[in-house]
């Protein structure tokens, strides 16, 4: 079979995975009837954060070989802000570079452009991971659904071979009014018309694109106060590092679970990599500092990601039957990309 001629690869950050409905959400519907959708959603990798999961979708490994925890990354000398520093596992955009295949990227989220390592794509925007004084901004202060289309119009991403786009509103609305409700009903809306007016730039070429459209965590409610784990650990003399993240933290350093269960607050904990674990806390209960949201994500509770596939080549329905057929993991697309570009 052909390759396509373009991979679109969307993700609209933090869209429920089950809001494909023909009259909420039209577009993915109908992205869904041309090929198919995991109808119990994908799963993320933990933690169930933005930015490790999508070092993920562009590497196709998780943390403990790309470096990115939660939203920073770790090495040898400690943390750093993750866009700072970006995958340290080879990405889509270097290995398309290397086969001479063009590529193209646009973020709502502007750390986004580090994190992924967009630096090495054809073309990039917002240039630098730096948005522009002018873009549309949402209420936290990331780049609107319509910045983002105005940074694909105004980028030279004609002939590219695979496309990387995010979308970030649902995950603002969410943050700010509750996992659910009509307020992010709305804003599911909006985004699916955003998301309308990208596909329809393809259009021309839509029997060789090959369109994957996904979400990269859930959220869950959570309660007014949040526990500091990195003071409690503290004042039980453990040496470890914690790093805070939403409904879930992230323990560095050689520590049993026991111990781990002991501390306030920790309802559950995993290994991540050697050195490196997971907890989390009951429902409602989050990690760090109160910033007053009311909807966390982090915890093994919020991994649940929207996977839709459809675009007019054949791949399309045959990756489609893969994800009716078992829930696709976040580890899994970077190599489905690869597997139809021949990289």
């Amino acid at each position: 079979m052909r390759r396509p001629a373009t991979i679109l690869f969307i993700v609209l950050d933090a869209f429920p995975h089950d809001l494909v409905d023909r009259d909420l959400t039209p577009t993915l519907f109908a992205l869904a009837a041309e090929g198919g959708w995991a109808r119990d959603g994908g799963r993320g990798i933990l933690s169930a954060a933005t930015y490790p999961n999508h070092a993920t979708f562009i590497t196709g490994v998780g943390p403990g070989e790309h470096g990115i925890y939660t939203n920073r990354a770790w090495s040898a000398a400690g943390k750093r802000p993750a866009q700072e520093v970006g995958p340290r596992a080879s990405t889509l955009f270097e290995e398309c570079r290397a086969a001479g295949l063009k590529t193209a990227a646009a973020f709502g989220d502007q750390n986004l452009v580090g994190v992924c390592g967009a630096e090495k794509a054809d073309v990039h925007w917002p240039p630098g991971g730096i948005l522009p004084i002018d873009a549309a901004k949402g209420k936290l202060g990331y780049g609107a659904d319509l910045a983002v289309i105005q940074g694909l119009d105004g980028m030279d991403w004609a002939g590219a071979d695979f496309v990387f786009l995010q979308l970030d509103e649902v995950d603002t609305a969410r943050h700010l009014s509750g996992p659910f409700g009509d307020a992010v009903l709305e804003q599911c809306r909006a985004t699916d018309a955003a998301l309308a007016e990208i596909l329809e730039r393809f259009r021309s070429g839509w029997d060789d694109t090959l369109a994957i459209v996904v979400s990269d965590h859930d959220h869950e409610a959570v309660e007014p106060g949040a526990v500091d784990l990195a003071a409690a650990a503290t004042a039980q003399g453990l040496d470890i590092e914690i790093d805070h993240e939403g409904t879930a933290a992230l323990v560095v350093g050689e520590v049993s679970d026991a111990r781990l269960l002991e501390l306030p607050g920790v309802a559950g904990a995993t290994r991540l990599a050697p050195g490196f674990k997971l907890v989390w806390g009951p429902p409602g209960q989050q990690f760090g500092i109160d910033w007053g949201l009311a909807a966390q994500h982090g915890s093994p509770r919020t991994l649940k990601q929207l996977a839709v596939v459809g675009g007019g080549h054949p791949a399309a329905r045959a990756i489609a039957a893969e994800v009716e057929a078992s829930p696709p993991s976040a580890l899994s697309w970077a190599g489905r990309v690869r597997h139809w570009l021949a990289l």
